[in-house]
């Protein structure tokens, strides 16, 4: 995967054009700050960590994940509408994060739900399995499905126009990086144009406003700005940024004008979250966040993603799906139905009704082969290698029933230069290909919008386990198509 030797002369060079570029149009973070920079309230900033230059990816199995975009939206939804489905297939999850939007779902349903339009911006991961370093035995296989907080959008566009600009400035067309290879990633676009189309069809545009959501302390937040400019420049539509807390705090229901969601005054038109994906966003004593939540999903405002959409982001619903007979019930397209099931790695249930314990035996024996998983969403947080065998053998069957198994996908690793930290360096690297989804609904039968909305492509150190960019693992990247 290195470049000609021509090019390896020209290294400093674009680690300088590379960083500068970076920082003079946005594909920046807030850095992690010392202890002692917290206490002053120090903030410095940094570049997002990016490779150098773009990664060869196989074209057909490109187009092939671009294709499953609109695929996934239909399930998601399909699923969604299915309410005895979520509740039954999650009923017996021992995750009390899962239970607690599990009863959230119950509320809102047993009250009626007041909002029938829902926006849902989801991305489906997948990496490519090459266990025999065979070509043409190479395939894709989804590693999750995320339907809440599919974040990067923004800083993924940068990368893709920095790869560019740097292929372009530098002329590495014979170097193997011809921008004809290149997709166009309009990631930013798509997303911020997709929350405009909701706004605009909650029908009260004059006043209202878009609400993100946030976590406290958001170190990703330009990614996030990103959004709110592009809202605003283009649709002329404003956004403000409220935590769970303070939602729970400020904010209020007008019932006698249909539960009209307001904060600090301000009618809320959608409200789209950017946290509330993970337990540790709901950890005030009193549940101001749950209450919050909850709140929320009451109101007339437009959800990203509505309760019901979050569910089906549950890994359990991912390794239900797998089972014979399931996926049919939610895709008649016969087309779907098999790109979908082909995308599909080994899933087993860890649940303790219906715990598959011969490839429990399996994964005891060969625990480098598979990967536990939670139910929720959030990077850091699956068991890898030894520790699959360790936590197999040690939990309870509650505990084991907070995950789900499955086959590690296993990828064929290259050589890449990437900067971090502003230090160039050379990696042995595997990478993770995201696709961004838009899809916008009124009612069960009304399809408004559904369409693939961008790409995402994030690079990690082939001895690591987890790719997540904010949680510090990974790094963008973008596909040079062959």
């Amino acid at each position: 995967m290195s470049p000609n030797i021509n090019f390896e002369e020209k290294l400093k060079e674009l680690k300088e054009q590379g960083i500068d570029w970076a920082f003079a149009n946005g594909l920046i973070m807030i850095k992690k700050p010392t202890e002692e920079e917290a206490k002053n309230n120090v903030v410095n900033v940094t570049h997002v960590p990016f490779s150098l230059y773009p990664s060869k990816m196989n074209k057909k199995l490109f187009n092939e994940a671009c294709k499953l975009a609109e695929d996934y939206n239909l399930l998601v939804h399909n699923i969604s509408k299915d309410y005895d489905f979520l509740q039954n297939t999650l009923k017996d999850v021992f995750d009390d994060f899962t239970q607690m939007l599990l009863n959230i779902q119950r509320k809102v349903v047993k009250e009626g739900i007041k909002q029938k339009i829902s926006l849902g911006i989801f991305r489906s991961d997948y990496m490519f399995h090459n266990n025999n370093n065979n070509i043409e035995e190479e395939r894709i296989y989804q590693v999750e499905l995320n339907t809440i907080s599919s974040s990067l959008a923004v800083v993924s566009n940068r990368v893709f126009n920095l790869h560019k600009y740097l292929i372009g400035r530098n002329d590495l067309k014979d170097n193997g990086y011809d921008l004809l290879n290149h997709p166009t990633n309009e990631s930013d676009k798509e997303i911020s144009d997709s929350i405009a189309l909701a706004h605009k069809l909650y029908n009260k545009e004059n006043g209202s406003v878009v609400l993100m959501i946030i976590q406290e302390g958001e170190r990703n937040i330009y990614d996030q700005k990103g959004l709110e400019f592009q809202l605003w420049s283009n649709h002329s539509i404003k956004l403000i940024r409220r935590t769970m807390k303070e939602i729970n705090e400020r904010a209020k229901l007008d019932e006698e004008n249909g539960s009209v969601l307001l904060i600090d005054g301000m009618e809320i038109s959608v409200a789209y979250y950017r946290a509330g994906y993970t337990p540790n966003d709901y950890m005030s004593s009193g549940g101001d966040e749950w209450k919050a939540r909850l709140l929320i999903e009451r109101s007339l405002a437009i959800k990203c993603p509505t309760i019901a959409h979050h569910l089906v982001g549950v890994k359990k619903i991912q390794q239900v799906l797998a089972q014979p007979g399931v996926l049919e019930r939610f895709i008649k397209d016969k087309e779907s139905l098999e790109r979908v099931k082909r995308s599909f790695t080994g899933l087993y249930s860890l649940s303790k009704e219906d715990i598959d314990m011969e490839v429990v035996k399996k994964a005891i024996e060969s625990p480098q082969n598979y990967v536990m998983k939670p139910q929720r969403e959030g990077g850091g947080n699956n068991i890898y290698n030894d520790q699959v065998a360790v936590a197999l053998k040690s939990m309870s069957p509650e505990e084991l029933s907070s995950y789900i198994l499955m086959d590690k996908i296993m990828s064929k690793s290259f050589k890449t230069h990437v900067i971090r930290d502003r230090q160039l360096l050379e990696i042995e690297s595997l990478y993770e290909l995201g696709i961004y989804s838009v899809f916008i609904s009124n009612g069960d039968d009304n399809i408004v919008l559904n369409k693939q909305a961008g790409i995402l492509l994030r690079t990690k150190t082939a001895n690591s386990d987890e790719v997540g960019v904010a949680a510090g693992f990974g790094l963008l990247d973008s596909p040079i198509l062959e």
